[in-house]
């Protein structure tokens, strides 16, 4: 009985196969090959192809191991991704998914290949790219992308991460490129000058997901690199997602955005400067550390009316004044995280479901809701020293009015100890 039951699942259709596939991890699929020669035959064809250099050779970047085993093993690896490539092309079978994952000693050792693999997987019709070099402390080697990926129409997804260059002469070369794309994620790549980013979403009509985290750029003068400081986004109907991190000035422009995440670090100590004023469809909002930016109570009370679909809004490290005034129907997320000064918060949300504070010290910020709906549940985490601990109490007592404390979890820190408490 269970042989036959065995024998149904193997007659399924390959496209079937390749779903269910698809929903398990890498290690799992891969053992599919054993049950069946039809489940062997729909793994030679599953279209999600995925290589790492330290999980086909077994070790870490960081792990010592002899030239001549390191070379062998490496040669070994190239020799596997070539046969599983060509085999799709031989068949002329479509690759759905391509991740490429290499330690960045080795890319000086097979970049021609990575180039090679990039190629066919484009003459493939791969839809997503997903190449990663992992990144070593004190080495500043990148691997130019090749121009195929550039000219690749079938591409609708590019992930980038690690030293991986952008050459600015990509951008002159074609103006058709990317036509599909539709998501772009890039993670400390190199850009060969200060507009090619801006350049490149320019020639993706349809893009929908952008993520930018600590790109750097080539500086005009003597061709050193340096942090990625400006972003300039309009032109593109369709952009629903923008996911920031480092980048100083940025501005967009784009009607039907929804969600906007503007994170910062510690490259910059001068102010930010952001400009999202025009994508009146925002519904989610996320503010990490903005550097000499203050929030007023103004900004807050003119944020709502300016975007009236808002939903959610979280304010991480922000520099506030002491009393904010939130007022909205639409709100239904709101997380507050070590925002300086804070002392008075008022909300008139009455669709608020989840409300978010953490914070630290003695001083602790009075909370009034004028209106709130009964299903909303608090997540209020504190890092105070035990002789203020009587504070929480008056602290507790400030949350007007006190019904909304139906569901309210706190936990309190000291320097080396942690106390966990549950009012109710």
């Amino acid at each position: 009985m269970e042989e036959l039951e065995e024998d149904r699942l193997s007659s399924l259709p390959k496209i079937i196969l390749h779903s269910i596939m698809s929903k398990l991890s890498e290690k799992d699929a891969a053992r599919t090959s054993v049950l069946s020669k039809a489940w062997l035959e729909t793994w030679y064809t599953f279209p999600i192809l995925s290589f790492s250099t330290s999980k086909f050779m077994g070790m870490s970047p960081l792990q010592p191991m002899e030239d001549s085993e390191k070379m062998r093993k490496m040669l070994g690896f190239c020799d596997y991704v070539k046969r599983s490539i060509l085999r799709f092309c031989d068949q002329n079978l479509a690759i759905k998914e391509f991740k490429l994952k290499v330690n960045i000693s080795e890319i000086r050792h097979i970049s021609r290949d990575v180039d090679f693999w990039l190629k066919l997987a484009c003459e493939c019709g791969v839809e997503v790219i997903d190449y990663s070099l992992d990144v070593l402390v004190g080495q500043d080697q990148y691997h130019v992308l090749p121009l195929c990926v550039i000219e690749a129409k079938s591409i609708t997804k590019l992930v980038l991460k690690g030293y991986i260059k952008i050459d600015p002469t990509f951008m002159n070369h074609s103006i058709k490129f990317f036509s599909r794309l539709r998501v772009l994620s890039l993670w400390s790549v190199l850009l060969g000058d200060r507009d090619a980013i801006n350049n490149l979403i320019s020639f993706c009509p349809l893009i929908e997901f952008i993520t930018l985290k600590t790109c750097y750029v080539l500086s005009s003068g003597d061709g050193t690199k340096e942090i990625m400081k400006s972003l300039s986004i309009s032109g593109v109907q369709k952009l629903k997602s923008v996911n920031t991190f480092g980048i100083q000035d940025v501005s967009i422009d784009a009607p039907s955005l929804e969600t906007l995440c503007y994170y910062t670090n510690d490259f910059y100590v001068a102010p930010f400067k952001f400009d999202f004023d025009r994508c009146r469809s925002l519904k989610e909002l996320w503010m990490w550390s903005v550097p000499g930016t203050f929030f007023t109570n103004k900004w807050f009370l003119e944020l709502f009316p300016k975007f009236p679909f808002l939903e959610s809004l979280k304010l991480n490290f922000c520099k506030m004044p002491e009393r904010i005034d939130i007022t909205s129907v639409r709100l239904k997320v709101l997380k507050l995280s070590h925002c300086s000064n804070l002392k008075e918060v008022n909300i008139d949300a009455p669709n608020l479901l989840s409300f978010g504070y953490i914070g630290h010290g003695a001083s602790l910020p009075t909370m009034s809701f004028l209106r709130n709906s009964s299903q909303l549940e608090f997540d209020i985490r504190l890092q105070v020293d035990y002789v203020d601990l009587c504070n929480l109490r008056e602290f507790v007592q400030n949350i007007k009015p006190n019904n909304v404390l139906t569901s309210l979890s706190l936990s309190t820190g000291a320097a080396s100890n942690v106390v966990s408490i549950l009012a109710i």
